[in-house]
């Protein structure tokens, strides 16, 4: 791990020094080497996990992108522009795996339901597959369930995408997706 270099850190840093000197002076000198302390103890720290990584899986079928971690306004710009940058190579459908996800903003669910329209309006079956409870109840909250195709698994959504494609490609009339989203009036 290295080292961070903030206000708080130089303040320990100053504080240690001190007490090293301090050490110094007494008739059987220490001799710290606070550097070297330091290192240790950056080094034995484990490194913090990343925020979210990313998976992708492509096939002729569709593309899945598996995240684990949380999905907020640290890495939020990093998939967004992968799911864009998916979403330009036109799969024939592609699929959000939230199954490991631990943490969904608000920044978050406003991500999902952007990458959704981005897709729709590119003519791209878009799925999420295994939603956890912390997503779910957002989108419920915010009554995003008709705009954000929900499955269970990513098998589900997969299957749901290619009865889609079958539909379309016999030409079927299918209701209206719901896309852009209803205005409310009040």
């Amino acid at each position: 791990m290295t080292r961070p270099d903030d206000e708080r850190h130089r303040a320990l840093v100053a504080a240690l020094r001190e007490w090293a000197r301090q050490v110094d002076s007494v008739p059987y000198p220490a001799k710290l080497d606070i550097d070297a302390l330091l290192d240790r103890y950056y080094e034995s720290r484990p490194a913090p996990p990343p925020a979210a990584s990313l998976v992708l899986t492509a096939t002729a079928e569709a593309t899945v992108v598996a995240v684990t971690g949380d999905i907020d306004l640290a890495c939020g710009d990093r998939l967004r522009d992968r799911l864009a940058e998916e979403i330009g190579l036109a799969p024939r459908g592609l699929v959000l795996d939230l199954g490991g996800v631990r943490h969904c903003s608000a920044r978050g669910v406003a991500l999902l339901h952007e990458v959704a329209g981005r897709a729709h309006r590119a003519g791209i079956p878009f799925a999420l597959a295994g939603c956890p409870a912390v997503v779910l109840r957002a989108i419920e909250t915010l009554r995003l369930g008709p705009l954000l195709p929900l499955h269970p698994t990513v098998a589900d959504a997969l299957e749901w995408l290619g009865i889609l494609t079958r539909l379309r490609a016999a030409g079927a009339t299918s209701p209206p997706e719901p896309w852009p989203p209803p205005t409310h009036r009040t």
